[in-house]
């Protein structure tokens, strides 16, 4: 076990290094012509301008992805930065400007605007600096195993031979703007089967919720950009909110898959209540630090001293982004949930990451967790786990995704086994309009011990074959 774990680290650190090492090599890729002018798409006034407005970008149809929003950043049209289908994606959502560079793929759901320009046209949001939008998610897993709950894996697609309605959300923002001093907040409600496994203590769809259906204010906190410390400031919020650790979202637009990665799953807190805040050092460099409350809660503790610390470095290693380095940690009792009956009285978490834009259309990321909880009942639990991640945009609507994942929980201390676990996930996403996405995946877990089973029974297989298939709607 421990030569394995030692084996796949080692591995893992050496891709790291061999992607940064042959990144640096790859010139540049040339700007695609798309038809569309500069002026045709419009630029973001500079900071200290009497008036922030977001561009108006051109119909899905006649472009294949959103421009973005700051053209007058260095290497804005380099086709690099950040997917719209991952958390820090989201994380750019409540800044007015952020530096979200465009891609091809999928179109954001905060970019949608069906229900924004309904709204607007009432004459409603104008005056307000307000977006609205929202989205709905249901799929269907087919599993080797019995039907019914699944054992382990997959999440948060978890029922077996089952249609799910996974997911329905509503987002009201009002984002910061990053020129002067502004308060601004974010209201995330969702509701469905994914709310019902995110349940946070002390949350409104209670303490025992259906397993098929629950409630949940995923995001709910105030914001505020304060122009101290640095040339481009520093923001801060307070309340509940979605965690800054991990590449792929909880929420169904901020993940390429229907399924998630182990790491999202045992080594990971979805989200807590706390303050957050984010530094802006450099156009390439932020600090986020903060605490929490404890694993996911609603305004409660975890435990009667479930204070914890997170933070996070986020580095791009040149002002065209192209390769970015992430490392958090997070820190503290109850910090990160543990299986039933195994919980300690302080986790440590490590992450380490890695986002690679090779070109326009192929982006990779290297994921690493490490973590360790003190004092369980079978002593020091740790966990560790890395994987590689591919998305690679085949065509204008029309991607392929691939996932390598492999998770250790030796003490059995996350997953309630006492084993080793590896998973390849290889899907695609249909996206035919700035609407729709219908993302099919096909699934192979494998364990060293039988841990797969169906039917909410632990375990029985040391294999688990899924297929699913999940259709986003974005309003």
């Amino acid at each position: 076990m421990r030569t394995s774990l030692r084996a796949g680290v080692v591995l893992g650190l050496i891709a790291a290094l061999s992607v940064v090492a042959v990144a640096q090599e790859i010139p540049l890729p040339p700007l695609p012509d798309y038809g569309v002018s500069s002026s045709e798409i419009g630029a973001v006034p500079p900071p200290g301008g009497s008036e922030v407005q977001s561009p108006r970008f051109p119909d899905y149809d006649e472009l294949p992805r959103p421009l973005l929003t700051d053209l007058t950043l260095p290497g804005a049209f380099a086709g690099l930065g950040l997917e719209t289908q991952s958390l820090p994606a989201e994380q750019a959502e409540d800044i007015v400007g952020a530096p979200e560079f465009f891609r091809l793929g999928p179109y954001p759901v905060s970019d949608v605007d069906l229900l924004s320009d309904a709204l607007r046209s009432a004459g409603l949001l104008d005056t307000l600096g307000i977006d609205v939008f929202g989205w709905v998610e249901g799929g269907y897993t087919g599993a080797s195993t019995r039907p019914g709950l699944l054992s382990v894996q997959p999440r948060l697609n978890r029922f077996g031979d089952e249609f799910l309605l996974n997911e329905i959300g509503l987002v009201i923002d009002r984002p910061l703007r990053q020129d002067r001093f502004d308060v601004g907040f974010f209201v995330r409600y969702f509701a469905g089967a994914n709310a019902a496994t995110g349940q946070p203590l002390g949350g409104i769809g209670g303490r025992n919720p259906d397993p098929r259906f629950s409630q949940d204010f995923r995001d709910l906190y105030l914001s505020f950009h304060l122009p101290i410390l640095t040339e481009r400031g520093l923001d801060f919020k307070i309340g509940r909110m979605n965690t800054i650790i991990g590449y792929n979202g909880f929420l169904a637009p901020y993940r390429p898959f229907y399924s998630n990665d182990y790491q999202f799953f045992y080594a990971q807190d979805g989200a807590f209540t706390g303050f957050l805040a984010n530094l802006h050092v450099t156009d390439r460099l932020d600090v986020w630090s903060g605490m929490t409350m404890g694993a996911n809660t609603f305004f409660t503790l975890r435990s009667e001293d479930s204070y914890c610390y997170i933070g996070q470095v986020n580095y791009w290693l040149t002002d065209e982004r192209r390769t970015r380095l992430t490392g958090s940690v997070y820190a503290g009792p109850d910090a990160i949930f543990a299986a039933p009956g195994l919980n300690g009285d302080f986790v440590t978490m490590v992450e380490l990451r890695l986002q690679q834009n090779w070109s326009e259309k192929l982006t990779q990321v290297i994921q690493n967790n490490m973590g360790w909880d003190r004092n369980t009942p079978v002593g020091t639990g740790s966990f560790y786990g890395i994987y590689t991640q591919f998305m690679y945009h085949l065509a204008p609507k029309f991607d392929v995704n691939f996932r390598a994942d492999w998770f250790s929980d030796p003490e059995g201390t996350r997953t309630g086994f006492d084993t080793e676990y590896f998973a390849l996930t290889l899907g695609t996403n249909w996206h035919p309009n700035r609407i729709l996405e219908v993302r099919p995946e096909i699934r192979g877990d494998f364990a060293g011990e039988p841990a797969f089973g169906g039917g909410g029974a632990p375990g029985g297989n040391f294999s688990q074959l899924t297929g699913g298939v999940s259709f986003l709607v974005k309003y």
